[in-house]
């Protein structure tokens, strides 16, 4: 039986490196958007929409 690479683990748990640093790096921007703005709006059609005001 051939055993697996580490990049191919990563991939059958769900996702490569470049994915999951692609994905925090997405959240820390809305985060850092949050925090910084006293009033704003992010939006994903149908699926999230987040508004604030201080």
């Amino acid at each position: 039986m051939k055993e697996l690479t580490l990049q191919e683990q990563y991939e059958i748990q769900g996702g490569s490196l470049v994915g999951t640093a692609l994905l925090y790096l997405l959240l820390g921007a809305g985060i850092y958007k949050i925090w910084k703005s006293k009033k704003g709006r992010i939006s994903i059609p149908r699926l999230i929409n987040i508004e604030w005001r201080n």
